[in-house]
C-alpha cells in the first residue's frame, strides 16, 4: 500500500510525506507534479516506520520518507502522483501564499480540526464533509488527538515492545491509509491542503505523562516509559516524518503579516507540573516573539499566530487529584508563566495574536483585550471532529435523549457539552480582559479560519461546519469579522 500527504512548508517548497507499506526492500518513490516527473532537492532518505512489522527474515516492511521539491512561490492548486513498487497514489493540494490577500483578492484560509475518534466515524462523514467545503483551505492544522492510542479502555495491549508497537500502529494505519483500506479515517483531510500536526495527550494516553487509573499500562514507570517511547516514535513517523527525533519542537510559517508558530507542548511535559515543552520548543517561542517585535520596530505590520494542543483561556483544576487523574491544563504548569509573559510583551508592542487549538470538545471564539495597550488576543477552538465514546455514560445520555424525543425535546448532540464560558481575565496580573464573541459551536465540527489583509493588520472570520448527516447541523455558521490591528507600543 502507498499513501502520501503534503506537509506545510515555506513558499517555493513542496514538502511531501510518503508512506510505503508491505515491501522489503522499500522501493524508491517517483513523484509527478502536475503530470510531470519531479526531482526532489535531495535523494530520498527512507526510514522504517517503528511499528516493528517485519518479514520472515526480520526486515522492516513499512517505510516513510519526506521529499522536498522546488516549486513556484505562487499559491495555487497542484496535482500530486506518487508511484512506488507498482502502486500509485494521486491527490490534489494547495500551497501557501506569501502574503495574506486583501478582501478583493480573497482570503488566506486555515482548516482547523482536532480530536478524531475513528470508531465514531463509521460512515467516513468527516472526510466527506471536509472534501465538500467550498472554501478551499491553504493550510490544514490538526491540533491534537489525531489518534486515540489509549482507547478502547478495555483493550489489553501486551507488554512486549513488538506486540505493543504493532497494536498501536494499526490505529495510525487506519487513519493515514483510510483510502487504501476503504475505511473511515483522516486521509481525505490530510490531502485537502498542506498539513501541520500538533500532538496532544491521546497521541500517548489521557493526561500524558501522568499514570491513569483506567489504563493499567500506565501504572508502573517501566510500562509508562515503554508505552511513551512507542507512542512518540509513531507520532514522529506518521505526523512529522523523516529521521527520528522530530518530536518536541516547533514549526514556523510566515504568510505576511501573519507569523505563525505551531508548538509541541505535550511530548516533553514532566509529571511534576513544571515543564510544558523542550528547550528547543522554548527557544522557538522566544525567537517567534523576537521576530514579531523586530518586524514591528521596523514599522511593518506584524500579527502573531500561536497554535498548540490545549486551551489558553480556561480555568485549570485546582485539586491535585484532578491534575493527575483527569486533565492537567497548561496553566497548571510553572512554565506556563513564560507563555503568558511572551503574550504580554507582544501586547506591550501593540502586536495582536490569535491562538488556535482543539482538545476541549466544543468550539468557541473568545477575545482578550490588554488593558494597558488595547491590543487584542483571540482564541479560536474547534473540537472534536468525531467525539470519543465513553462506555455506559454515553449510552445513558443517548437513552435519555430518546425519551426526551417523545416529548419533542430531543437534543441534536446528546453526548456533547455546550462551550464553557471563558474566565474573565488572563495573563500577568489579569491584564487581558476576556469577553465572549457570541461565536460558539456544539457537536462534532471543524472550522475554516479566514484572514484578509486590512491596513496595519488583518481581519479574521471563523466558519464552523458540523460533522453530521443532518443538513441542518452540517450547515456552516460564520462569525462576524474580528479585527487584529497593530497598535502603538506602550
Amino acid at each position: 500500500m502507498l499513501t502520501g500527504y503534503v506537509q506545510a512548508s515555506e513558499p517555493g517548497i513542496l514538502k511531501l510525506w510518503v508512506g510505503m507499506f508491505g515491501r522489503m526492500p522499500p522501493p524508491a518513490p517517483q513523484v509527478f507534479i502536475d503530470r510531470s516527473p519531479a526531482t526532489p532537492l535531495a535523494p530520498p532518505d527512507i526510514h522504517p516506520i517503528r511499528d516493528l512489522e517485519v518479514d520472515d527474515a526480520n526486515n522492516a516492511v513499512n517505510y516513510q520518507c519526506v521529499l522536498r521539491f522546488a516549486i513556484a512561490k505562487e499559491s495555487r492548486p497542484y496535482q500530486i502522483r506518487i508511484e512506488a513498487g507498482g502502486e500509485s497514489h494521486e491527490f490534489g493540494t494547495m500551497t501557501l501564499p506569501e502574503q495574506v490577500p486583501t478582501l478583493l483578492d480573497g482570503s488566506f484560509n486555515i482548516l482547523l480540526s482536532s480530536c478524531y475518534s475513528q470508531p465514531e466515524d463509521k460512515n467516513g462523514l468527516l472526510g466527506t464533509i471536509v472534501s465538500q467545503i467550498k472554501v478551499k483551505p491553504h493550510l490544514t492544522v490538526l491540533a491534537g488527538d489525531q489518534v486515540y492510542l489509549d482507547l478502547p479502555l478495555g483493550e489489553i495491549v501486551p507488554a512486549a515492545n513488538p506486540d505493543r508497537a504493532r497494536a498501536l500502529s494499526q490505529k495510525y494505519r487506519k487513519n493515514w491509509l483510510s483510502g487504501a483500506l476503504g475505511a473511515p479515517g483522516l486521509q481525505s483531510v490530510l490531502e485537502r491542503a498542506p498539513v501541520v500536526c500538533i500532538p496532544d495527550d491521546h497521541e500517548f494516553w489521557n493526561n500524558y505523562p501522568f499514570a491513569q487509573k483506567q489504563l493499567p499500562g500506565t501504572w508502573s514507570e517501566p510500562s509508562r516509559t515503554l508505552l511513551g517511547e512507542v507512542a512518540r516514535s509513531l507520532y514522529e513517523d506518521y505526523q512529522i516524518g523523516g529521521p527520528p527525533g522530530g518530536a518536541g519542537g516547533a514549526t514556523r510559517l510566515n504568510v505576511d503579516p501573519l507569523q505563525m508558530l505551531f508548538i509541541d507542548m505535550r511530548c516533553d511535559r514532566d509529571n511534576q507540573l513544571g515543564l510544558l515543552m523542550s528547550t528547543r520548543a522554548s527557544n522557538a517561542l522566544t525567537q517567534w516573539k523576537t521576530d514579531l517585535i523586530s518586524t514591528r520596530q521596523a514599522n511593518r505590520p506584524a500579527v502573531g499566530m500561536l497554535v498548540s494542543g490545549q486551551a489558553l483561556f480556561i480555568d485549570p483544576p485546582v485539586e491535585n487529584w484532578k491534575k493527575h487523574n483527569v486533565d492537567a491544563e497548561m496553566p497548571n504548569y510553572t512554565q506556563f508563566s513564560a507563555i503568558q509573559q511572551t503574550l504580554a510583551e507582544l501586547a506591550d508592542q501593540g502586536i495582536p495574536v490569535v491562538y488556535m487549538t482543539g482538545d476541549v470538545h466544543w468550539g468557541r471564539v473568545a477575545c482578550g483585550t490588554d488593558v494597558p495597550s488595547g491590543t487584542v488576543l483571540y482564541e479560536v477552538i474547534a473540537s472534536p471532529s468525531r467525539l470519543i465514546r465513553i462506555p455506559i455514560l454515553d449510552t445513558a445520555k443517548e437513552g435519555l435523549n430518546a425519551v426526551r424525543g417523545i416529548f419533542g425535546e430531543k437534543k441534536p448532540w446528546p453526548r456533547h457539552s455546550d462551550p464553557e464560558e471563558a474566565p474573565s481575565s488572563f495573563g500577568p496580573n489579569g491584564r487581558f480582559r476576556i469577553k465572549a464573541t457570541g461565536c460558539e459551536q456544539r457537536g462534532d465540527q471543524v472550522a475554516i479560519v479566514s484572514f484578509t489583509r486590512v491596513g496595519s493588520g488583518v481581519d479574521m472570520q471563523v466558519s464552523y461546519y458540523g460533522i453530521s448527516d443532518d443538513k441542518s447541523l452540517s450547515q456552516s455558521h460564520t462569525s462576524q469579522r474580528f479585527e487584529l490591528r497593530v497598535r502603538d507600543a506602550v
